[in-house]
């Protein structure tokens, strides 16, 4: 028995449509199951950021449940960072409006492990292989996304806040300042996991429980990624190392990408210089021993059919953090100019 919880439950959205009631009824279901456990009251708070009336009505047994419309979409880090301003418990649960908790105990499994151990400083289940979008290339993408989590422990150390189904306490992200917010595809997980791990705390990621979402497609990511890598240069140059294992940022992915930036630098100079583009098969050498522990993890868990596509994804996601780090240099100078460099 947990004791009494005072939770707020902040759900950023735009325009979800039908992908957020699997999302609210997996709430509603760990809402009764944290019920049972504890003396708890709670409170849900739909952050619409510029999006569609949201129709609430399919919830059974929810309600106290608040939908706050801005008026003008602001970014998802805006939509956090306000539902954390108007929250009123102790404890913020943030989850994005297509995931989907696979377990109707993982609050419950949340809660145990952040009351158990003083120095988190915030907590998130982990991604599942399930993707719940039917569209071919988003394997690809939720391989993507949950490579990096194969080993066996249960408690993951990770640099970033899990910010799509993570929890956190209200008073010590007030102390850290609570979220930045950037335009587009933000990054900001990771800034704020910068500063928990500033102020002595840790990121953890529970493989106890494990939740699920609408993977986007390849071609939608890769827009994302660039607005993120943009966004992201800053923070990289604040930090001064890489992210963990699961993250986009990683020394592995670097090199990836900046094997792939030479191997477009020598396919525009074979247009001037003969046979050098021979070198190109052996930068495609190098690159798939890079990426061979990816692949052999995205041919386990997905279509072993899609290997053309997998092959062809790397380089897209390659090309797209290139472009997203040209972008971000234009954003730098001002960042650049208050740090001296």
């Amino acid at each position: 028995m947990l004791g009494e919880v005072k939770l707020s439950v902040i759900v950023p959205t735009y325009n979800a449509g039908e992908k957020i009631k699997p999302c609210l009824s997996s709430l509603e279901n760990n809402l009764e199951f944290l019920s049972i456990q504890t003396n708890l009251i709670y409170e849900i708070l739909i952050i619409n950021d510029g999006g569609d009336e949201i129709d609430l009505k399919f919830l059974k047994n929810i309600d106290k449940i608040k939908q706050h419309r801005l008026r003008k979409n602001k970014g998802v880090g805006y939509a956090r960072q306000l539902g954390f301003k108007i929250s009123k418990y102790d404890y913020l649960f943030y989850l994005d409006s297509d995931v989907v908790m696979e377990n109707k105990d993982t609050l419950k499994i949340l809660f145990d492990d952040f009351l158990k151990d003083k120095s988190i400083g915030s907590i998130g289940a982990s991604q599942s292989y399930n993707n719940l979008n039917t569209d071919y290339s988003s394997n690809f993408v939720a391989a993507k996304t949950c490579y990096g989590f194969e080993e066996d422990k249960l408690l993951y150390e990770f640099s970033g806040m899990r910010s799509e189904c993570g929890l956190m306490e209200k008073n010590f992200l007030e102390l850290i300042g609570g979220w930045k917010f950037f335009p587009g595809a933000g990054g900001e997980e990771f800034d704020l996991g910068h500063r928990v791990t500033k102020n002595g705390k840790k990121n953890i990621i529970s493989k106890k429980t494990n939740y699920t979402t609408f993977y986007d497609n390849l071609f939608t990511r890769c827009r994302t990624i660039i607005y993120r890598t943009s966004n992201y240069l800053p923070i990289l140059i604040s930090k001064k190392k890489f992210e963990s294992k699961g993250a986009f940022a990683t020394l592995s992915q670097a090199i990836s990408v900046f094997i792939t930036s030479i191997m477009l630098v020598v396919l525009f100079l074979s247009f001037f210089f003969p046979y050098i583009e021979n070198l190109v098969f052996v930068l495609l050498l190098f690159n798939l021993i890079v990426e061979f522990s990816f692949l052999k993890f995205v041919m386990k868990y997905y279509n072993k059919s899609g290997f053309p596509l997998y092959i062809m994804g790397i380089y897209l996601i390659n090309i797209s953090i290139i472009i997203g780090v040209l972008i971000g240099f234009f954003k730098l100078k001002p960042f650049l100019k208050k740090f001296n460099y």
